[in-house]
């Protein structure tokens, strides 16, 4: 019996085990089409080899995580797997045709031993080792596709162009920046091809490299730990999150030894599955798995997130379909005292069998504190490969909602994946291949929620390197947390980039701002405001857009407490049903150390009669209003209506008795009618305006003296426009009136 080896592409890549690959039939400048069967029907051993690069070839050889490249070729070249074997007497046509195939079929590991072969007697054959470079890099061997891709390029630069793109991403990808970029900007030159999407990434790119430097600014102030080898072992580790400050959760195939299959007995297959990690005098230790309820005997097991409150977990179970594609489908479970209950399938809305639903992150409305699952997914209607998208849990309904995409700000044409929401700034936190970065997948982050969100930005070095960082997190504590990276590390592997593992990471200047006060009402502001509701947002000064982030309670002396994070924009509103909205800015930037801010309100009490709006004023007979009427209404009405989001208020026209009373009645209605429809100009929804207009019926001062002379002071005070609060809009309208925007 003979064992073969695989490389880590299947036990390992965590982005091949958690979510199905999406090698196009076309790989880059290269026509990759699949072999038509009756072209194999006169080669019975082609056909037959043909059929070992699918999973079933992967599960004869030895699964081996921690090796150099160098090693992996010697152990290709000298292996009698490669070349007494598998390759022997096939012609070197078929060979090649069997690589390709293989890379078809997200079988790089057997791609190389077919490809390897190949070139030994076709060493000008520019095509077949960029079709090598494109094996190893799906194998994250990034310093030997480097060398591939530059090998074909000096090979036959003409007949693979694209080489030097590649050349220059593994170039960007091991830290070469400058060489990159040089060959980058000769790429974007001289590449005369067909994929212009490369030529514009390529121009991207160059932009990418002179900003590295900036990407390192926060570089001296993280502290990055590789964790032990009791929690990272010699297959990849993934999705690390805390249940508490000494509690981590995370996702690994156990297993130290090589595992060895044969033709005759392929074996018992090891499956991923969770396991927990505490914390002891600061080191953190393996403890073993997790839970055997949420654990499957007969699926890889992963990708954990609690819900806020600790009671819900969700995660994914992954497994291949019929065609050998790994697919996923999400989990949540309802905690029971201290145990979990049997998990239970998230419904065909999220869990479509057609594609793979992953990577699950859980945070809380702050509005109505429903469950808000952000998760990874390959479904219809996205905007590149895998997608972010979201559904929000229902608890009144008992149902989860339609999912929606994520929107274009977070996701690419490229991949995002291993999302996680920070719900104390509302900033979602994930990884993509498809905006450029420092090398592979970069981590981003983004404030906002569902499809609205404001600035995206990378997080930079030291958590992005020129490899693949994913899983990002935050402890509870929040001044430290975890991620995952196949980075060069001298404790990580023997294999520099091949597979994933676990970091530690602390902020060794980690800001805490405490934020009190007190909320007092006007005129007398030693009058408490007890049960009241602080909403805390994050404001974008650019776009004048703004986050709920969290809202807070007063107690019954009317204080509030809660946190925020330096170098922020904040507004504090503060309401409660008997009470006009009332806010105040909140400027965090150039706080540099840890300290108690203090901030008191003023809130008034709804008035229960009409409000005269002062300045406004209409030409004589006319309903126009000028132009100082609409700057008085912007810092009056607009304002109020803008802080108290569910008034519904009726605008209220007047005249003297100039005329007659049905023209005034007319003309005062139109008066109305014209500050309404202004206030609609400004973004303020007509359900919450009503016009009304009263004529000369409610004079509040005599149009005449009492000796029958005008009075045009009297006169002035009745030509007046009020308003009234005369109403709040239900919750779903105001839900319902928000727009997304992609």
């Amino acid at each position: 019996m003979t064992v073969f080896l695989v490389l880590c592409a299947f036990a390992c890549n965590s982005l091949l085990a958690e979510v199905p690959y999406h090698p196009s039939l076309r790989v880059v400048g290269i026509s990759v089409k699949r072999s038509a069967p009756s072209k194999l029907k006169n080669d019975k051993r082609q056909t037959k080899e043909l059929s070992m690069t699918t999973h079933q070839f992967n599960n004869r050889l030895l699964v081996e995580k921690k090796s150099t490249y160098s090693d992996q070729q010697v152990l290709l070249s000298n292996h009698p797997a490669s070349d007494s074997l598998i390759t022997r007497g096939i012609s070197g046509k078929a060979l090649k045709r069997l690589g390709k195939n293989a890379l078809i079929q997200n079988d790089p590991a057997s791609a190389i031993v077919f490809f390897e072969a190949y070139l030994k007697n076709n060493k000008k054959d520019a095509v077949a080792k960029f079709l090598l470079g494109q094996a190893f890099l799906r194998l994250r061997d990034y310093e030997l596709a480097q060398r591939l891709f530059l090998d074909c390029y000096k090979t036959n630069k003409e007949k693979v162009p694209e080489a030097l793109y590649f050349l220059a991403q593994m170039q960007k990808v091991n830290g070469f920046y400058d060489s990159a970029k040089v060959n980058f900007e000769k790429f974007k030159k001289e590449y005369k091809g067909d994929e212009k999407l490369l030529k514009k990434n390529a121009a991207r790119e160059i932009v990418l490299c002179d900003s590295v430097q900036k990407l390192g600014a926060n570089e001296n102030k993280i502290i990055i730990r590789h964790l032990d080898t009791t929690i990272n072992k010699l297959n990849t580790e993934g999705a690390p999150i805390t249940y508490d400050d000494s509690t981590l959760i995370f996702t690994s195939l156990r297993t130290d030894k090589k595992l060895y299959v044969t033709d005759e007995n392929t074996g018992t297959t090891v499956y991923r599955n969770l396991y927990v990690a505490t914390r002891k005098n600061n080191q953190w230790q393996f403890k073993g798995e997790y839970s055997s309820v949420l654990n499957d005997a007969n699926s890889n097991t992963g990708n954990a997130s609690f819900s806020p409150d600790r009671k819900r977990i969700y995660f994914t179970r992954c497994k291949p379909n019929l065609n050998e594609e790994m697919t996923c489908a999400i989990y949540v479970s309802e905690k029971n005292g201290d145990v979990w209950s049997e998990p239970v399938k998230l419904p065909k809305t999220i869990n479509n069998t057609r594609y793979t639903s992953t990577m699950p992150a859980v945070t809380n409305d702050p509005a109505k504190g429903n469950d808000v699952i952000y998760y990874v997914s390959d479904k219809k209607g996205g905007k590149g490969g895998l997608d972010i998208w979201y559904t929000t849990y229902d608890k009144k309904n008992k149902v989860y909602k339609t999912p929606k995409n994520a929107g274009v700000k977070i996701n690419s044409s490229g991949d995002e994946m291993s999302p996680y929401f920070d719900g104390e700034t509302r900033t979602l936190y994930y990884s993509s291949d498809g905006v450029g970065g420092l090398g592979g997948f970069d981590v981003f982050k983004a404030t906002g929620d569902g499809k609205k969100w404001l600035s995206v930005e990378n997080v930079g070095q030291p958590i992005n390197t020129g490899a693949d960082d994913m899983f990002y997190s935050i402890s509870t504590n929040r001044e430290e947390g975890f991620f995952v990276s196949n980075r060069k590390w001298p404790e990580a592997s023997k294999n520099n980039t091949c597979c994933d593992d676990i970091y530690f990471y602390k902020r060794s200047e980690y800001i805490k701002i405490n934020l009190t006060g007190t909320i007092g009402e006007f005129p007398d502001s030693n009058i408490f405001t007890p049960n009241a509701f602080v909403d805390v947002y994050l404001k974008d000064k650019k776009t004048k857009d703004k986050i709920l982030v969290k809202t807070v309670k007063t107690d019954s002396l009317g204080r509030y407490a809660t946190s925020v994070e330096p170098d922020k924009d904040y507004l504090l509103i503060v309401r409660r049903e008997d009470l006009l909205n009332s806010s105040i800015d909140i400027d965090t930037r150039g706080i540099t150390r840890s300290q108690l801010v203090s901030k008191n309100v003023i809130v008034v009490k709804k008035p229960k009669g009409s409000i005269r709006i002062p300045n406004i004023q209409y030409a004589f007979g006319k309903s126009e209003m000028t132009e100082s009427s609409k700057l008085s209404l912007d810092s009056t009405v607009l304002k109020l209506m803008l802080a108290n989001p569910d008034l519904i208020i009726e605008i209220q026209s007047h005249t003297d008795n100039k005329g007659s009373d049905v023209f005034n009645l007319k003309l005062s209605q139109k008066r109305a009618e014209s500050v309404v429809k202004y206030l609609e100009s400004k973004g303020i929804s007509a359900k919450r305006l009503k016009a009304k207009g009263y004529g000369e019926s409610s004079p509040i001062a005599a149009n005449e003296n009492p000796d029958g002379s005008d009075n045009p002071d009297g006169r002035t005070l009745n030509r007046r426009t009020d308003f009234k609060i005369i109403g709040d809009l239900p919750d779903e309208l105001i839900d319902g009136g928000e727009k997304d925007s992609d």
